[in-house]
């Protein structure tokens, strides 16, 4: 999703990793997230094992937000990653 927000950028995402993060990891399928900020958006960007795990996320995480940050959603995009590779560590 692209948001656009009010306020200071690093206090919103940190304040989303804080509300979003543990319950993307509550849910099924939970593989990678993550936020860019740019050009006074934030992208936010997530990793599902399934698209209906990734729309099940989706509708909790839309609904943090409208509860708790002073966002609005600009775009929202979803679909299959044509590659995703994870660094070995």
């Amino acid at each position: 999703m692209i948001y656009s927000f009010d306020g200071d950028a690093q206090e919103v995402t940190e304040k989303a990793r804080a509300g979003i993060l543990p319950i993307f990891k509550q849910q099924p399928g939970f593989l990678a997230y993550g936020t860019i900020i740019q050009d006074g958006k934030i992208v936010s960007l997530s990793a599902w094992n399934t698209e209906s795990d990734a729309r099940a996320a989706d509708d909790a995480a839309r609904q943090w937000v409208s509860e708790n940050l002073n966002t609005k959603v600009l775009e929202s995009h979803m679909g299959e990653y044509a590659w995703l590779e994870f660094a070995q560590h």
